[in-house]
Order: C-alpha cells, then sequence, then structure tokens
C-alpha cells in the first residue's frame, strides 16, 4: 500500500500493520503469517494464544525490537504513529511505544526507584526540568510516590510491575505494551496492576495492548480481544462476543485456551443442562446474580461435597509418618539485614502434594531456596530425608530433591535441549543408555520432541519453562518443588504440566511442592495448602479448609479459587449452595443439587 495512504489513515489509527509476515533468521518457518491490524489511542487490546503462538514475535514488530534488533525476513508494513518502523530509528520509536515485560528486573538499569524514573529521559538528554514534569507525570498515574527513594530490590512484585510502567511513562508514549505484567504477581498485586493500566487508558488516552493467560480478572477492562494462533490473528472482537459465542469458544479450547471460569460455567449450563442463559457476564459479581436468578426458579436438593471429607483424612494419617522435610525454628535473614524466615516450624510427608501460597515477598521462595541448601539457615535446621542440608553437597542433594525456578531462563545454559535435558543424569555419572532413556522420556513427558535440536534461548517462554521441567525430571528426584509453575504458560500447557506432576504424584509416589499465585491451579492439585505472610507459616491446613477462611485470605493478600468466590456469591444471592474449589466440583454439585 502506498505510504501516503498509510499515512491517511494513521489521523484515527495510531497502528496499521498490512500483511506482515516474519521468520526469524535461524528458524524454517514463519513465526508471523500475513498478519492485519489496526488500533487507535485510547483502546484497551487484549492478545491471547497458546504459548510460542507469535504473540511477543507481534508486539516486538510494533516497538521496534524487530527488525532493529532481531533480524529475520520481515514482509509488510508495521507504521507507528505516522512512521514505518523499520525506517525510524530505535530512539524516536521508545518515545512513541512503551514495552514493560513479565520479568520487571530485566528492565531495570539502576538501583534505586528514582535514578530508574529518570533514566530514559536522561537518555534523551532532556533537561533537568523537563525530566522532573515526566517523573511526577509517572509517579502520580501509578501511585508509587511512596517508593520513590527505595532500592528496586527492596519492592514487592506489584511495587516492581508499577515502577517498571512508570519507567516507560516517562517516556511519555502513546502506546504502552505489556507481555503479562501479572504473571509473577500475587491477586492483589495483579489487580491494582490492571486497574492503574486501565485508568492510563482513560486518564492519558493511551493505547494499551495487554498479553496475558489469566484472563478472569483482565476480561472485563479489555475493548477488544484478538486471538492469536500458529502465527495468525484467527479471532477479534469485543469480549462479550468472542468468550460469549459458543462456536468461538470452541475454537478456543482447540488451541489450549479456556475462557474466564465464570464464562465457562455458563456455556457449560447452557450446555449440559438446557440453560438458557443469553448474558454473559464479565465478572464474578454478575455470574452470581445471573446464576441465582436462574437457580431461584428451580427446585433443588442440597448435597454434601464428600471429597472434602477425603482430604482431611488423608492430611490427618500423614503426620502419622516419618517427614521427608524436616524443618525446626527456621530463620533467614539476607545480608543487607532482611528478615525473610522467622522461626518456621514444619514436616512435609513422603507422597504429599503440597500447595505453598502468600503476597509477594512473604517468604514463600527463600524457604524453597533454603530447604534445598541454597540458603544457609540463620538460625535452626531443614533435614532432607534425614540429611541436615547445611552439611549435605550440592551434589547429595540434586539427586533426591529437585527444584524448576519460576524464571526458566536461570536453569538453561546448553546450546541444544537435548543436552539441557541429559546435563543433569550425565553429572549423575549415569550410563549413556540409561541417559538416552530419561532424556527421551523427559522430552516426551513435556511435549519437546520436535525442539531437540533447537537452542533453549530460541523457544517461547513456556516452552523454555518446559526444558527447565524436563531437565529436572530426568534427573528423577524424589522431592520436586516447582516455583510459580503456571508463569508464561497457557491454559492447556499449564494443564498438562500439572497432570504430570500429578501423575508423578500419584503413581511414582513423588513429593510435590507448588508455590503458586494461582489459587485455582493450588486448589485443584494440592492436597494441603501452607499459606506463609511477613516469613511466618500463618496458616497450614487441608485445601478446602484454607480456602474456606477468606478473612485470613484477605489478611494475605490472596483470594479464593474463582469457582469458590462464585459459590460464595450463590450464597450471597440466597440460594444454598455448597462450597466448592474447582470446576469439576462445581458442575458435580450443580447435577446434584439441581432437579431436572
Amino acid at each position: 500500500m502506498d505510504i501516503l495512504v498509510f499515512l491517511g489513515v494513521l489521523m484515527e489509527d495510531i497502528i496499521v500493520v498490512e500483511d506482515l509476515w516474519f521468520r526469524y533468521e535461524t528458524a524454517k518457518e514463519y513465526t508471523l503469517k500475513g498478519i492485519n491490524f489496526r488500533a487507535r489511542p485510547g483502546e484497551f487490546i487484549l492478545l491471547i494464544g497458546p504459548s510460542g503462538c507469535g504473540k511477543t514475535t507481534f508486539i516486538n514488530t510494533i516497538n521496534g525490537i524487530i527488525p532493529h534488533a532481531i533480524r529475520g525476513i520481515l514482509k509488510g508494513n508495521v507504521i507507528v504513529d505516522g512512521n514505518v518502523v523499520r525506517e525510524t530509528p530505535m530512539k524516536t520509536l521508545s518515545t512513541i511505544v512503551g514495552t514493560v515485560v513479565q520479568d520487571p528486573e530485566t528492565q531495570f538499569f539502576t538501583l534505586s526507584v528514582l535514578s530508574e524514573l529518570a533514566f530514559g529521559p536522561e537518555n534523551l538528554c532532556l533537561d533537568p526540568e523537563d525530566i522532573d514534569k515526566r517523573i511526577k507525570y509517572a509517579v502520580d498515574a501509578t501511585g508509587i510516590s511512596h517508593l520513590l527513594h527505595k532500592s528496586v530490590f527492596d519492592l514487592s512484585g506489584g511495587q516492581k510491575q508499577r515502577v517498571a510502567i512508570a519507567s516507560a511513562l516517562t517516556m511519555m508514549p502513546k502506546i504502552l505494551i505489556l507481555d503479562e505484567p501479572t504473571a509473577n504477581l500475587d491477586p492483589q498485586g495483579a489487580k491494582e496492576v490492571l486497574r492503574v493500566i486501565d485508568e492510563l487508558t482513560k486518564k492519558l488516552n493511551i493505547l494499551v495492548i495487554l498479553i496475558e493467560h489469566r484472563l478472569e480478572e483482565v476480561t472485563k477492562y479489555a475493548d477488544r480481544v484478538i486471538v492469536m494462533d500458529k502465527g495468525e490473528f484467527i479471532v477479534e472482537g469485543p469480549p462479550k462476543k468472542v468468550f460469549g459465542d459458543p462456536k468461538i469458544v470452541d475454537i478456543l479450547y482447540d488451541i489450549g485456551i479456556r475462557p474466564p471460569w465464570h464464562i465457562e460455567i455458563i456455556h457449560k449450563l447452557n450446555r449440559n443442562y438446557n440453560f438458557s442463559i443469553d448474558e454473559v457476564p464479565l465478572t464474578i459479581e454478575e455470574t452470581a446474580r445471573i446464576l441465582a436468578d436462574t437457580l431461584s426458579k428451580r427446585p433443588a436438593r442440597k448435597i454434601k461435597i464428600s471429597y472434602f471429607d477425603k482430604l482431611r483424612d488423608s492430611y490427618r494419617k500423614l503426620r502419622y509418618q516419618e517427614p521427608v522435610i524436616q524443618i525446626r525454628n527456621l530463620w533467614f535473614v539476607y545480608p543487607d539485614g532482611t528478615v525473610a524466615l522467622r522461626g518456621i516450624n514444619l514436616d512435609i510427608y513422603r507422597g504429599e502434594f503440597v500447595g505453598i501460597v502468600g503476597q509477594n515477598g512473604s517468604g514463600k521462595s527463600t524457604l524453597c531456596l533454603t530447604i534445598l541448601g541454597l540458603n544457609k539457615p540463620s538460625h535452626g535446621f531443614v533435614k532432607v530425608l534425614g540429611k541436615d542440608v547445611s552439611r549435605a553437597s550440592v551434589n547429595e542433594l540434586a539427586r533426591r530433591i529437585g527444584i524448576i525456578f519460576q524464571n526458566p531462563d536461570l536453569m538453561l545454559f546448553q546450546r541444544t535441549v537435548w543436552s539441557e535435558i541429559a546435563f543433569g543424569p550425565k553429572n549423575l555419572g549415569l550410563p549413556s543408555e540409561l541417559i538416552q532413556e530419561r532424556v527421551d522420556e523427559a522430552l516426551e513427558m513435556m511435549r519437546l520432541k520436535e525442539y531437540r535440536d533447537n537452542s533453549p534461548r530460541a523457544l517461547s517462554r513456556g516452552q523454555r519453562h518446559r526444558v527447565a521441567v524436563a531437565s529436572i525430571l530426568a534427573m528423577r528426584p524424589e522431592i520436586l518443588i516447582a516455583d510459580e509453575p503456571t508463569t508464561g504458560q497457557d491454559y492447556g500447557s499449564c494443564i498438562k504440566y500439572l497432570e504430570l506432576l500429578k501423575y508423578l504424584n500419584e503413581n511414582r509416589n513423588m513429593t510435590i511442592i507448588v508455590v503458586s499465585h494461582s489459587m485455582d491451579i493450588i486448589s485443584k492439585y494440592a492436597r494441603r495448602v501452607i499459606v506463609m505472610k511477613d516469613g511466618r507459616i500463618l496458616a497450614d491446613g487441608p485445601t478446602n479448609e484454607i480456602f474456606m477462611n477468606r478473612e485470613m485470605l484477605e489478611e494475605t493478600d490472596l483470594e479464593q479459587p474463582r469457582i469458590a468466590q462464585i459459590a460464595t456469591g450463590l450464597r450471597e444471592n440466597g440460594i444454598d449452595f455448597p462450597f466448592v474449589m474447582t470446576f469439576g466440583q462445581f458442575m458435580e454439585a450443580m447435577e446434584n443439587y439441581v432437579v431436572m
């Protein structure tokens, strides 16, 4: 298309993309395939799709990382605010497009919040008065005035995300791109960040493009949802259209994307029980109101969910076994004086599936690193399989216990996926035949066979996470700790991963410990939940008993699983509905509760 025609369109559209194709230099296939896209100022666009479908590649063609920093074959046109991206220097593009990635720490260049905010404008060689104005603008927009003189490393996950957003805003961009900004946040932190982003679109008329897998909270903010798969845009429309059309929902299921829980319930009731609910709710509160109105017109009988009795009995029975992890009066203080763990006493038993939850900065990851022996206790002790971790070598512990970090890049350093997975078994001194067997098994388990000869660094974040998991599985540990296993994963990949952990737990008696901010994941898989706050264990018990305690959850910036929130909402709307935690339990309750 003629450039003048493009510029005429751009009087309204701040981004115009036409027939965009892109292939990485080392790839055989195109990652982006014929994409057409337009967006206006003030829009809030939600971009979703399975891991590895090309979402991050697409946004990198808008902010200029492609083609200026990442080379490949680029076809088609990308014009941003009247500028042809391939012909516009990154310095200019950085003043138009701000980008915030999943891990804000990777974007920090300085040590303090104030200097971080000043970094971008200073590199534009602006005068001090203009820099001060920009910082004030960004600080007021994100509400971080109380953080200005803190070190960026002393902030919680939610605070770091706010600072990263503010840092992008000091460049006064017209477009703000966010790649999974809530991935590592506790529920309350995620809500705060999304609220700030929504306010920016309204207050500052900024175009926001948000990539996100956690759809429940963000859907209500989006003006438009775009579904991407295999490098193409396959569905586009308002949230109620995309998630409300049963045919589109079936397409989402096929590519591994699940609609928000509250909308999925409506679809299932319409399809399985001949409900006739036409309204598409975008919030938990709307869903509870709609369902309460429908159920109030139907005769019903009350049931009890027997699964919770099994949870309680299993929790009590294990207390009589020998623990595989024993912790007594554990304290840990970082070199800067930060007290991360305060008198932890904890036993974890063979064959348990334990969830550890808590707000950002509560000590969850520190506890896991101390169990592994990577942190030496300041006071107290940790024993793993009877061995004091302070006196055990890394090699000894690696044979018995493995961890999958929330940032997979911390674990990847080999040239190929195959060699990455083989590294651990090789260092255990296993024979080559057994190494091959274990690597093949791990590749199959994590659906990585087609990538065996690829560089791990060339894969998407979700795929890199699967490589990290496979590298630990090949070690055959007796205890496996997964720190934020859902990070960067679409729902389909996430469930396959958790189902694998469930299989290992039930069929190989592997002890599984999952640290997560996803209450939906914890409620579905964990049989025991440990809640942490300020370096202490606040609660410990069967999963259902923990999630029934709303006051305690709110105290720790957590929340009930989405399904439990809907059940609670039904009771608040006058329906005598039982407490449930998972989708399966909800549908079981509905099937037995409603007399057809």
